[in-house]
């Protein structure tokens, strides 16, 4: 029986507490095993990038991830930030609010703007999101589990469970669906399931004690500012659970005050997020940008082995707040996809991330419900080869597929040429206001590195059009744009500033003339700044003058 259980009926001293909290957050060794190899998992990639750093000599940019625009959009955020504390969008060069608040985001902000290199602001968030979603889910499965071996074996599955499934046609995994993913620079996301954990687990506590606290609405507020999908998910879970533990009839006053100041305070930033995509352009565009259809089918196949035992666990009602929660979170996720997937939302694939927590919990419950296993010899042989096989062969393609992602390859901007990094460092240091024209490897580089605007960089941000600008800068720096056609184009575009790559072909100088007022070299790439660019044309940044570079579909 839990400590705090057992006090409760016999009057703890007030010595007690601190004592058993104490006892709470003291891990064992079984623990400490599994909390450092998480933390093993989470610094994989960055151990490959380091390497590169020690082993070869390379420049690196600071990215951590897999899916590197992302990682260089968080890095973005994080200059605009440390200017403005709200965020702008930098991937355009025409003008944007700074309107979007992240609390994460401002926090390295303020810490890039004290002097931290902006990647190391971020990448800070790493440690704090491994720990906090490693003891949240621990506290999750204590809570909802009796007996030594079985919480292990759950939290073990919560934190390292994933499997295979098809993706686009091909035998693969979905990295949303294995935690350890997550922190592979997207460490807002483990954050908001951190907060979204701790707040079910406050909310019982204060729901079992008849109080109304403001924590579980606090951290609701912040996981929906980090993360909207998970701020959407708890305050499914909470309707869930008080649902399915007791019904309205039973919610009474304080429960029902509880419930509402949750939900309400979740609902904020939401309601701050359906503003933003009606009153800003950029990010109505960036939401329309990330719509897309994805397979429930392969999701689903994904999660089988660990779905099936849970299962079982349904054949029981839950009869307390947080096992009602876990029974409904699996439904919750569902009905979050489908509105993601809808008109109403985006990014379908985000609502899967953390269902490992749950099912973890209902597998083990399921497998404990059914009498017939106890009698089983060797049954905990069998059980740790199930943990094994549905935890160790996602890792081992996880590890070889990043290893893979994250090589140096030219147009890929974890690395690059040192002349490229002094290209950067001189935009940076330059005085003379001004977005930069380049190809998007490197414009997607721009704003992290120098806090300038770029003509195109991110297709979330770089819209509308997106597809138009890549084809655009595509001819201008191979050389394929004629000297008219290209003079046209960079003007309506607004640049002050072209950035050549170490792989442009194409002479510049020669197709622009008498635009480029100064010329600055850094071995194989260049700067070129312009006379005095014009105002950008339009949300394209373009007019019909050089209508004839856009792609034939999208004209």
């Amino acid at each position: 029986m839990r400590v705090e259980l057992a006090t409760a009926t016999s009057g703890p001293s007030v010595a007690s507490v601190p004592q058993a909290r104490a006892r709470r957050w003291r891990i064992d060794g079984f623990e400490s095993v599994l909390l450092v190899l998480f933390g093993l998992l989470s610094v994989w990639v960055l151990g490959l990038n380091l390497w590169q750093v020690i082993a070869h000599g390379r420049v690196w940019t600071g990215t951590d991830g897999l899916y590197l625009v992302d990682q260089l959009q968080y890095l973005a955020w994080v200059q605009s930030a440390s200017h403005h504390l709200l965020i702008a969008n930098l991937f355009v060069l025409r003008p944007t609010p700074a309107d979007y608040f992240q609390p994460a985001i401002a926090i390295s902000g303020g810490l890039s703007a004290l002097g931290l290199a902006p990647w190391l602001a971020l990448l800070l968030w790493k440690p704090v999101a491994v720990v906090s979603f490693f003891f949240a889910v621990r506290a999750f499965v204590y809570r909802s589990i009796e007996g030594l071996w079985p919480r292990r074996a759950a939290l073990t599955l919560a934190l390292f469970f994933g499997s295979f499934t098809i993706v686009n046609g091909t035998f693969s995994v979905l990295g949303d669906l294995w935690p350890a993913f997550l922190s592979w620079g997207y460490v807002f996301g483990l954050l908001a399931l951190a907060a979204i954990v701790i707040a079910l687990l406050r909310y019982d506590t204060a729901r079992r004690r008849g109080r109304i606290v403001w924590l579980p609405g606090v951290l609701g507020a912040c996981a929906t500012l980090m993360h909207p999908w998970q701020g959407e998910l708890l305050i499914l879970l909470v309707i869930g659970g008080e649902l399915v533990a007791g019904g309205l009839r039973h919610l009474d006053r304080r429960r029902l005050g509880l419930a509402a100041l949750t939900i309400g305070l979740t609902v904020l930033p939401l309601v701050y997020y359906a503003v933003l995509g009606r009153a800003d352009l950029s990010w109505k565009l960036a939401r329309d940008a990330s719509k897309h259809a994805y397979p429930l089918w392969s999701l689903l196949l994904a999660i089988v082995p660990l779905l099936i035992p849970a299962l079982l666990a349904y054949r029981r009602r839950a009869t307390t707040f947080l096992g009602a929660t876990t029974q409904a979170w699996p439904g919750a996720v569902l009905l979050l996809y489908f509105v993601s997937a809808s008109a109403l939302g985006a990014t379908p694939l985000h609502a899967f991330q953390g269902i490992s927590i749950p099912l973890a919990v209902l597998a083990v419950q399921g497998v404990q419900s059914v009498a017939a296993f106890r009698r089983v010899p060797h049954r905990g042989v069998i059980v740790g080869a199930a943990i094994a096989l549905m935890t160790i062969p996602n890792a081992v393609f996880e590890l070889k597929n990043a290893a893979e992602v994250v090589a140096p390859q030219p147009t890929n901007a974890t690395f690059i040429p040192r002349d490229e990094r002094n290209a950067l460092a001189y935009l940076a240091n330059n005085k003379h206001p001004g977005g930069v024209l380049s190809r998007a490897h490197l414009g997607a580089l721009v704003p992290a590195r120098t806090g300038r605007r770029t003509f195109v960089g991110d297709c979330l941000w770089s819209q509308p059009h997106c597809d138009t600008r890549l084809v655009a800068v595509k001819q201008l720096f191979t050389g394929a744009m004629k000297p008219a056609a290209a003079r046209a184009f960079v003007r309506q575009s607004g640049a002050a500033f072209v950035l050549a790559d170490c792989q442009t072909p194409s002479d510049i100088p020669r197709l622009l003339g008498s635009m480029v007022i100064a010329t600055k070299r850094f071995g194989c790439a260049s700067v070129y700044e312009l006379d005095a660019p014009s105002p950008p044309t339009g949300p394209l940044a373009e007019s019909r003058t050089n209508a004839a570079v856009r792609a034939p579909r999208r004209q």
